[in-house]
């Protein structure tokens, strides 16, 4: 297995298999509730081809354009898994990613797959490796089911983004930019799929919608309940965390040499000050 960075230009047969591959994964893709048997899927699959090809193009393409009314350098890579062992050589998988604006060592992902008969193996995680050499603190949104898997590998949630959850492995900084929906409404192949969806479902295709949305209102329920009770459990082990070194921190309690933070401090805030300057064995990142 070669896993490949492409920062100045992009092989055309892992660009278009990249497509091919985000594509057939649409519904996991778009940031609405959009089921595989969906007569939307087809606006779903153009939303998908329309943004990774347009952001695909830029790979090394030197582009300036303004963001915010300040000129700036818009950068694109993928990281390609292909499989070279066989005769032909494969895609396993990709992460299409964009640097963050006015910060370094920052980016967020876009779109990112892996090919079904490659799951399992590891290969997302080395892909991510090799991103991370080169961009240490990574964001990207993912669906709700995907959030224990991302877990794993170092995210944690952070916020909603539409009908998915925020992620990040560290507090982002920078500005990201990209691509809204004023420009997929002007884009040829998300026009003829809303125009295919018309003429195939006819009156039908409003139902469609409605559920869409219906489906997507109670995603974004389910998702606010999810880091509320994440936000719950965090103060929660925050308090846990104080508790734990003012009631036995050697530091402040027998030697003085640190002095416990002010009540009215936020718990989140005292824990790290503690792990900070805490010397003694109470203190579990020392020890």
């Amino acid at each position: 297995m070669e896993i490949m960075h492409f920062t100045n230009g992009i092989n055309p047969l892992v660009m278009e298999e990249s497509i091919k591959l985000a594509v057939s994964e649409a519904p996991a893709m778009v940031a609405t509730v959009v089921d595989g048997d969906s007569p939307l899927l087809p606006l779903a699959e153009a939303e998908v081809e329309a943004m990774l090809r347009n952001s695909l193009r830029m790979v090394g393409a030197g582009i300036r354009q303004p963001v915010d009314g300040v000129m700036e350098d818009l950068r694109v890579g993928i990281i390609a898994a292909v499989d070279d062992e066989a005769g032909q050589p494969c895609l396993a998988g990709f992460i299409q990613y964009k640097p963050r604006l006015r910060t370094e060592g920052t980016a967020t992902i876009g779109y990112a797959a892996v090919a079904p008969a490659y799951r399992g193996q590891g290969i997302f995680k080395k892909m991510l490796n090799e991103l991370k050499v080169h961009y240490p603190i990574l964001g990207l949104d993912c669906s709700l089911e995907l959030v224990p898997m991302y877990e794993r590998l170092g995210f944690r949630p952070e916020k909603r983004q539409g009908a998915h959850v925020g992620m990040a492995t560290a507090p982002l900084g920078g500005v990201t930019w990209g691509q809204g929906q004023e420009f997929l409404d002007n884009h040829p192949l998300y026009q003829r799929a809303k125009e295919r969806i018309r003429t195939t479902h006819g009156k039908a295709t409003r139902d469609a919608y409605a559920k869409r949305d219906a489906d997507t209102r109670k995603r974004i329920e389910e998702i606010n309940a999810f880091l509320q009770l994440r936000a719950d459990e965090a103060r929660e082990r925050a308090k846990a965390s104080r508790a734990y070194f003012e009631d036995g921190c050697a530091c402040i309690h027998t030697d003085k040499t640190l002095q416990p933070c002010r009540p009215d401090m936020p718990d989140a805030e005292a824990v790290a000050f503690y792990e900070q300057h805490c010397k003694c064995s109470r203190n579990y990142v020392e020890g």
